[in-house]
């Protein structure tokens, strides 16, 4: 039996196999302590042990996972590995999941927005969010999953997601923003079969200029102790969970995606490595931690200066 409830609405993180990339990952719903679903699709024969969940395309699933949930300040979360279709899961972590609340009714995200395809310059319609009702590429949405994380010291990131399985014309995993100018954004991944993409293909704008927007990704952690301490697993998971999702969008003709990217996913990939196994504490290294926060002050320095 679970030692904790850790049932809830997962919204997730998941670094692709080069490393380097991520995107939006797929939305976890454990509805109970013995159903699961991914994208609207259930799962066929999870195995539940404690805190773990895992289930294997072998038994007729879209993907194979291995999850370990933990708690937070009552916040449920997971880490863990996950692989779609028949490909094997990797040896390191690569979802990570939060069942935080959002605090930011759906209602703050009104607007009209021109939806483009990533790449592309051509708006293929719009999508409308008025209050609870969501209108996209001219089919009214239904059964639609709106889910919201605040890391500390950082502004919420919304999420909302809607499948086929719930009665909608495609699926859609996609997070909200707002730029420089005060418009409003989104970036995330849409399609109608098969597995989900494991890049960003749509975004879109409130902005009248008829131009998409560039999804940049505007995070430095730096870690500094004078101090050797020790950190659990679950709060290195929270911090990993944080980390992955602080993205935001901005209209601009500029492109700096991937200097951008190149600095964040690097740190992604180095808190991924450094969660401990549940129960058991690492140490911080003050004196490594330092020389991590100097070369991170460097690649800004780069990257302030490409923009």
């Amino acid at each position: 039996m679970a030692t904790i409830d850790y049932s809830g609405t997962y919204m997730t993180s998941w670094l692709q196999p080069d490393g380097t990339t991520y995107v939006p990952g797929p939305v976890v719903v454990d509805v109970s302590t013995q159903s699961v679903t991914v994208n609207g699709i259930a799962i066929n024969s999870p195995q539940f042990t404690a805190n773990n969940v895992s289930w294997s395309a072998s038994s007729g699933n879209p993907s194979s996972a291995s999850l370990n949930f933990y708690q937070s300040s009552g916040v449920n979360g997971f880490l863990g590995t996950y692989a779609q279709g028949g490909d094997p899961l990797p040896t390191s972590n690569n979802l990570f999941g939060s069942a935080s609340t959002a605090t930011q009714s759906l209602s703050t995200w009104n607007g009209t927005y021109n939806v483009y395809p990533n790449p592309g310059t051509q708006s293929i319609g719009t999508m409308v969010v008025n209050g609870t009702s969501v209108t996209y590429l001219g089919s009214s949405i239904s059964n639609y999953d709106y889910t919201g994380e605040t890391p500390p010291q950082g502004s919420e990131i919304d999420q909302l997601a809607w499948f086929t399985t719930g009665g909608n014309p495609q699926n859609m995993i996609l997070q909200f923003s707002k730029d420089s100018s005060g418009d409003l954004t989104f970036y995330g991944t849409t399609w109608t079969g098969g597995n989900q993409p494991p890049e960003i293909n749509v975004t879109g704008t409130t902005s009248t200029i008829p131009t998409p927007p560039t999804i940049q990704v505007l995070l430095v952690m730096m870690m500094q102790s004078s101090t050797t301490t020790e950190v659990t697993t679950e709060v290195t998971t929270e911090v990993t969970t944080e980390v992955t999702t602080e993205v935001t969008t901005e209209v601009t003709t500029e492109v700096v995606t991937e200097v951008v990217v190149e600095v964040v996913e690097a740190i992604v990939a180095a808190v991924a490595h450094a969660v401990a196994s549940p129960g058991s504490t690492i140490a911080c290294d003050p004196e490594a931690d330092a020389l991590a926060a100097d070369d991170l002050v460097k690649k800004v320095t780069i990257l302030s200066e490409t923009r």
